[in-house]
């Protein structure tokens, strides 16, 4: 019987059960989420930093609000861009070469003197940034068969929330041993390392050397219908007379806000509202995002398995997400918790059950874009809203602090937005058309 992993000679007869299947697609779905918890490490480590850098550089609540979010302004004005450029040049090269600028963007901030030069570094940051989700997602519908992409999304995805539990111990560590200088150029070298790797090893499934035939076929045998002629003629433009790109873009607003809450002000909370250590916030601060973790991977398989066992794609994806919106508006509950247990619990609550939609938002653009050729694009365009919430975000918290100096306001409207997340998802995103996948055995990300 030959290898799973060696590929097929011309010789073996199409169908043949003599070669098991290859598994380099969720390698590539591994690899693909290694890179995410690189770009969550590097955006989120200034939160750690910037109590420590503030004292440095005298920067004030409000200018910290500013901070914070100018990374998220500049990530999702290069979004647009960046996702029509994906589908031009591809996941392996845009990924790439955009992991080299965000990590060169990283370890120069260990060099910064003044807010002019930190905010300057945050928008090179976001530009190199930006290619990672709309990259993601193209070579998730390059490399999986529809019924397996919520779970290939889920594995890609899930190093948001990982990067976001590693950075919490690995910074304080860092910054507690050598300062915030030094740990800015640890995690900056990583994303350089990882760019060289997924250069050398991405490639499509057609021209990948480790790729069997019966993989091939797996990949092949479950994809959408061609695209119909006409299709050529749909401009980027055009996707933004589309319903289904507003509902996208409203939905992953209201998710983002949620969710960058806990990238950037999480950490100041838990400082100053909660009176956490150096210590204990590396410890429990991580709590949440392991939580997260858990939830994201749990649903990407368990929507996978409801879709192969002839359940409806538009009530899974859609309704995993919906009741996971409406649960994550407890946050607005956690401020007026009394204890800081008791508020990490419910913060704890609000995140897992956030991220039980995080990956149906990763499919969404490959089942309503109009094109395989504007899946990027598409993605560009709903990631781009989702980070306009990430840089307002941070500046309204910030800037409520301010005004109030209390969290409770801030956490409020967080908690409300979930909401209209949610509600939105149900009363204008339309039905995903979607034809029934074929029964099947569900995934495991190793080889068939």
């Amino acid at each position: 019987m030959t290898h799973p992993d060696t590929p097929d000679t011309p010789d073996t007869p199409v169908g043949a059960t003599a070669a098991r299947r290859t598994g380099i697609r969720w390698r590539l779905a591994v690899l693909a989420g290694v890179g995410v918890v690189i770009t969550n490490i590097d955006r989120s480590a200034i939160s750690v930093a910037l109590p420590y850098m503030s004292k440095d550089l005298h920067i004030s609540s409000v200018a910290q609000g500013f901070v914070l979010g100018w990374f998220f302004l500049a990530y999702a004005a290069f979004l647009l861009p960046i996702g029509y450029l994906v589908d031009k040049l591809g996941a392996r090269l845009a990924y790439g070469v955009g992991a080299l600028v965000w990590g060169a963007a990283t370890v120069a901030t260990a060099a910064v003197q003044g807010v002019g030069a930190l905010l300057s570094l945050r928008l090179l940051l976001g530009a190199g940034e930006s290619t990672q989700y709309p990259s993601c997602t193209k070579a998730t519908n390059e490399w999986f068969p529809r019924r397996e992409r919520t779970a290939a999304t889920a594995v890609w995805d899930i190093g948001a929330r990982v990067g976001g539990v590693l950075t919490l111990p690995l910074m304080s560590g860092i910054i507690a041993w050598a300062g915030w200088r030094a740990a800015f150029v640890v995690v900056g070298a990583l994303a350089l390392v990882w760019a060289l790797g997924w250069l050398v090893e991405y490639r499509s499934p057609e021209t990948h050397p480790r790729v069997n035939r019966a993989e091939r076929e797996h990949i092949a045998a479950d994809q959408a219908p061609a695209d119909p002629p006409e299709a050529a003629q749909v401009r980027w433009l055009d996707l933004f007379r589309l319903r289904a790109t507003w509902g996208l873009v409203i939905g992953y607003f209201c998710f983002n806000y949620v969710a960058y809450f806990f990238i950037t002000w999480f950490p100041t909370y838990l400082v100053e509202a909660r009176h956490f250590s150096l210590l204990t916030l590396g410890v429990f601060g991580a709590v949440p995002g392991i939580v997260a973790v858990l939830s994201e991977l749990a649903s990407g398989f368990l929507q996978d398995r409801l879709i192969a066992g002839g359940r409806s794609v538009n009530a899974v994806r859609k309704g995993f997400i919906v009741a996971g919106m409406l649960v994550s508006s407890l946050i607005a509950t956690a401020v007026v918790a009394p204890n800081a247990a008791t508020a990490l619990l419910l913060l704890s609550i609000s995140y897992g059950a956030l991220l039980i939609g995080g990956p149906s938002l990763g499919t969404f653009p490959g089942e309503f874009a109009p094109t395989a050729r504007h899946i990027g694009s598409l993605a560009g365009i709903q990631n781009s809203a989702g980070n306009v919430a990430g840089f307002l975000g941070p500046v309204v918290t910030g800037a409520l602090v301010a005004s109030t100096g209390s969290f409770l306001v801030p956490l409020l409207i967080t908690g409300a937005l979930a909401i209209v997340g949610a509600v939105n998802y149900v009363v204008f995103l339309p039905a995903i058309r979607h034809r029934p996948a074929p029964a099947a055995a569900v995934p495991v990300p190793s080889a068939d």
